[in-house]
């Protein structure tokens, strides 16, 4: 709470300065945030930019007028005792705030002394009215997930778990695309091209038993392959295709089996890392549950949509974009595209369409959480594949939802724009986000490692249809794999039960870390060696700070620190702590916020930030600040204060981003 008093403290201050130019907050929105330049301060705003043109005056001279004649005069910043040490401006016009050092430190340990330890337990932390939806990963289940797909689920994951700790009321969605062409295309390879559906009798590697990995890497490719000289097979493809509306044909329910054993497959993957859901639905259900029929003939009334007599689209069921050119959405043979089944669903999640399923239970996952899949009801007693499994409005409550998130790769950001502009002509659109993410290439000394060659000097595109990929599985068995070579090199007393468990542990925070740690806006090299460096920007490094810190936790508590805490007088001021100690103490009180603001923002990058530059803090407060060896006992137990404090943000940090804390590496 210490942060937030600040920027209150500075934020009074600058109603001040508006009343004073005769103007209120909601005319001019001021910002107040951290400055570029360490030295300029604290906290920095833009009151004065904003503050030009309605006073005809440049920033620089606002900006000197408020500093040297409106803030000495301050209320809120007049106080010597108060949080705010110094105000000065920079050209070309921003006021900057020193935090008074000596007055935040005491009111820190304050906190401390007085607070028990945070717990990170946040399966009830819940207090919203509102509910969010979360729709991540979405791998058509065809094959197994390659590293490219890991960016959706775990920003998705980290996502959830950054709003659930904020207070979020969150459901998650996994969408399975179970009748598109992806899907069609393994069928057509089972039924028309004489692979078999056993994987027993096949002569496959290691890496390719788990039915996901065979369909992928044998049934999707070679069935690709086969088109060019079977022009017979895209012709049962397009069958397939619309056997698939129809729930109780003998195609549906044979893919319905497929799909089933791929889909399991694939949540066993995400499941190791560390990914869970609430729901799973099915695209199959959105035709079957005929959400489209309803759908369509909205569209088709308010003349959203139209039918093409002419030209190329003739035959088809065409929306027209001004801005991104015209959609079909039902082809002339009748059958839909990929967009035309996203729309009922966009729109259910929504909650403006009516609610045709039942919710009933799938699987028990890693967290020992119930995940539950939708099912459609025929009839008031009747329902395809068991009984119902949870009462909807506990599911999903849809006269609550406040956001619809959708996680997806940036190159279907047409297709997202052609959605927004949908909604947008339903008025459905102001609930509705969709967060895109640029797509995952891998570098070229991964290219070497795993024998793929590449067609660029220095990273490769994935695609599944060329069979170019690395699987999830498989990258993170190769880190598991170096890791357990490190970890028994470092810890040769360990057995082997403890190494398999710390190395496991540490490729799964590698691999979560990676994926959130940069822009969503910016392509990503994917390279093997450098995730699992101790060294840099890396969950290594971070698990490998919070290890230092526990080892001198456990020496403090042998030393007596603890008690020595109990019984610490409030004469701080005597104290001299370093410039690392005042930084770690700062960012320490700047946790609260930054996690309001990676809820706010939806980017989980935000707290990966966060964490990696409180390790770095805590590597320079351990080097520079010893406790069993300082001889100012006072001053020791200090910091030992400060440990303490360091230890629970990293831990609340890296569980809510999914890297294991760690106490041996």
């Amino acid at each position: 709470m210490i942060v937030e008093n600040v920027i209150d403290e500075i934020s009074r201050s600058l109603e001040e300065v508006l009343a004073f130019y005769n103007l209120t907050k909601s005319e001019v929105n001021f910002d107040i945030s951290e400055p570029h330049v360490k030295d300029f301060g604290d906290f920095s705003t833009n009151i004065c930019f904003l503050l030009a043109k309605k006073l005809r005056m440049s920033p620089s001279e606002i900006a000197d007028h408020i500093v040297n004649t409106i803030l000495p005069t301050s209320s809120a910043l007049m106080n010597k005792n108060g949080l705010i040490d110094l105000v000065s401006f920079v050209n070309p016009g921003f006021i900057n705030f020193r935090i008074n050092n000596k007055v935040f430190v005491v009111e820190f340990f304050k906190e401390v002394s007085n607070n028990p330890k945070f717990k990170t337990d946040d399966k009830n932390l819940s207090n919203s009215n509102e509910l969010i939806l979360i729709e991540h990963t979405s791998v058509n289940p065809n094959k197994a997930l390659h590293v490219g797909h890991l960016r959706n689920a775990i920003v998705g994951d980290c996502l959830y778990r950054i709003l659930r700790t904020a207070g979020k009321d969150v459901r998650v969605i996994n969408y399975i695309d179970d009748s598109g062409v992806q899907v069609a295309d393994i069928i057509v390879g089972f039924k028309h091209a004489g692979f078999s559906t056993s994987i027993v009798d096949q002569e496959l590697s290691k890496e390719k038993t788990k039915f996901d990995h065979y369909c992928g890497n044998e049934i999707y490719v070679k069935t690709n392959a086969l088109y060019k000289s079977r022009p017979d097979l895209e012709i049962k493809r397009k069958t397939i295709l619309k056997e698939l509306e129809n729930p109780e044909s003998e195609t549906s329910l044979f893919t319905r089996t497929i799909v089933d054993r791929v889909l399991k497959d694939q949540l066993k993957t995400c499941w190791n890392l560390r990914c869970r859901y609430d729901l799973l639905c099915f695209e199959s259900q959105i035709v079957q549950s005929n959400l489209w029929t309803d759908i369509f003939s909205i569209l088709r009334d308010k003349e959203i949509i139209y039918f093409e007599n002419v030209g190329k689209n003739a035959g088809c069921w065409v929306y027209k974009s001004g801005k991104e050119g015209d959609k079909v959405l039902v082809r002339s043979d009748l059958t839909l595209t990929y967009f035309a089944k996203d729309i009922p669903f966009a729109v259910w999640k929504l909650g403006y369409l009516r609610n045709p399923f039942d919710y009933i239970f799938y699987a028990t996952q890693w967290d020992a959480s119930n995940l539950y899949r939708t099912n459609i009801t025929k009839n008031l007693y009747e329902t395809f594949g068991g009984s119902s499994g949870v009462e909807k409005e506990s599911m999903i409550d849809f006269s609550r939802i406040s956001k619809v998130i959708t996680i997806i790769d940036s190159r279907q950001e047409r297709l997202q724009n052609l959605m927004v502009e949908i909604l947008g002509k339903l008025r459905m659109d102001s609930k509705y986000k969709y967060l895109g993410y640029e797509p995952v290439i891998l570098s070229q000394s991964s290219l070497d490692s795993l024998g793929i060659s590449g067609e660029d000097k220095n990273s490769l595109h994935m695609s599944g249809r060329k069979g170019i990929y690395i699987e999830a599985d498989m990258a993170l068995s190769i880190l598991e794999e170096r890791s357990k070579v490190e970890t028994r090199n470092r810890n040769p007393e360990l057995s082997e039960e403890e190494i398999s468990y710390i190395s496991r542990e540490i490729s799964i925070s590698a691999i979560r870390y990676f994926f959130i740690k940069f822009d969503l806006g910016k392509m990503i090299t994917f390279d093997i060696n450098e995730s699992l460096s101790l060294e840099g920007d890396t969950a290594s490094y971070i698990q490998y700070a919070y290890a230092r810190g526990k080892r001198v936790e456990d020496k403090n508590i042998e030393a007596g620190f603890l008690e020595k805490q109990n019984k610490l007088e409030n004469n701080i001021e005597i104290l001299n702590f370093s410039s690392s100690e005042i930084d770690l103490i700062k960012h320490l009180c700047k946790y609260d916020i930054e996690l309001k603001q990676a809820a706010n923002n939806i980017d989980p990058k935000v707290l990966s930030k966060y964490l990696f530059q409180l390790a770095t803090l805590f590597n320079n407060f351990y080097e520079k600040s010893p406790i069993l060896k300082e001889k100012n006992e006072m001053l020791a137990t200090h910091r030992a204060l400060i440990l303490n404090s360091t230890l629970e943000k990293l831990e609340l940090c890296m569980n809510i981003i999914g890297i294991t804390p760690l106490t041996r590496m």
